[in-house]
C-alpha cells in the first residue's frame, strides 16, 4: 500500500515539474521586448508573454484550461497581456461577481497555432462568454475546456445565459486600453445571430461603428467565446 502510494506521489511530481518547466525555459529565455511579425493567419512572434491575472482576481478570472496554460497556449504579445490584465481590473472594480475565462491566445514563438487558422502573431486572443447571475462556464476535457459548449440565437445553452452587457463593457475596456498602449482592436468575431443581442444593451450600443464585427460566419460559430485580434503595429504589415 504504501509502495504504491509512493509511486502515486512520484507520478504526480513529476507530471508538475513537467508543466512548470516548458514556462520556465521560456521565462529565461526570452530577451526584451515582444515583437509581433505579419499577419494573424500568416506570422510569428517573438518574446510573448503568458497572459497571466493579479493573484487577487482569481477567484474571477481564470484560463480555459490550467493544464493547457502550461503547455504555452495562453502567450501573446506583452502589450496584449498587459491590456487583458488592466481590462479584468476594471471588471473587478466594478463589482462584477462574473466567471471571466480567457481562452487560447498563441505560442510564445507565434505561428501555425492548431485548431486555429489564426493565432499566429501574438495579437489574437479568445475570450469564453460571461453568464448571467455569475453562473460559473464549464471548461473540462469532454466539451474540449470549454469550446464545445453551444448556445442558440437568444444566447441560452445547458450552462447558461449569456450576459452580452458584460461582454459588450470587457470589449469596450479591451479597447480603451489597447489604444492607451498605442494600438487597438481591429476586430471581433462573435456569432453574427448573436450579434444583435450584444447591440441591443446599453453598453453593446456603444460598440457600434466603434469595434468592428465580422458580418459572416466564420467557420467556427463562435458562441461558446468571442475572438478579438488587437491592433499594434508589426514588423512585415
Amino acid at each position: 500500500m504504501f509502495r504504491r502510494a509512493k509511486t502515486w506521489l512520484i507520478r504526480a511530481a513529476l507530471l508538475l515539474v513537467l508543466l512548470w518547466v516548458p514556462n520556465i525555459v521560456v521565462s529565461l529565455t526570452r530577451d526584451g521586448p515582444s515583437v509581433c511579425r505579419g499577419s494573424t493567419s500568416n506570422g510569428s512572434l517573438e518574446n510573448g508573454r503568458r497572459i497571466t491575472v493579479e493573484r487577487a482576481y482569481r477567484s474571477n478570472v481564470r484560463p480555459y484550461c490550467w493544464i493547457c496554460a502550461h503547455l504555452l497556449r495562453t502567450y501573446a504579445h506583452e502589450k496584449v497581456v498587459s491590456v487583458i490584465a488592466l481590462a479584468y481590473e476594471d471588471q473587478i472594480y466594478d463589482g462584477s461577481t462574473a466567471d471571466f475565462v480567457y481562452g487560447e491566445s498563441g505560442w510564445p514563438w507565434g505561428g501555425s497555432f492548431k485548431p486555429h487558422r489564426t493565432h499566429q502573431n501574438g495579437l489574437s486572443v479568445d475570450f469564453m462568454v460571461p453568464l448571467k447571475d455569475g453562473a460559473r462556464f464549464p471548461t473540462h476535457l469532454f466539451n474540449r475546456f470549454g469550446y464545445d459548449e453551444e448556445f442558440d440565437s437568444s444566447g441560452r445553452g445547458a450552462a447558461g445565459e449569456i450576459d452580452f452587457h458584460l461582454i459588450a463593457r470587457h470589449l469596450d475596456s479591451l479597447d480603451k486600453y489597447a489604444r492607451k498602449l498605442g494600438g487597438g482592436i481591429r476586430r471581433v468575431i462573435l456569432a453574427p445571430d448573436l450579434q444583435d443581442n450584444l447591440f441591443a444593451t446599453p453598453a453593446g450600443a456603444a460598440l457600434r461603428g466603434k469595434i468592428t464585427f465580422n458580418t459572416r460566419q466564420a467557420w467556427v460559430r463562435h458562441d461558446d467565446h468571442y475572438h478579438v485580434d488587437f491592433d499594434f503595429p508589426c514588423e512585415g504589415t
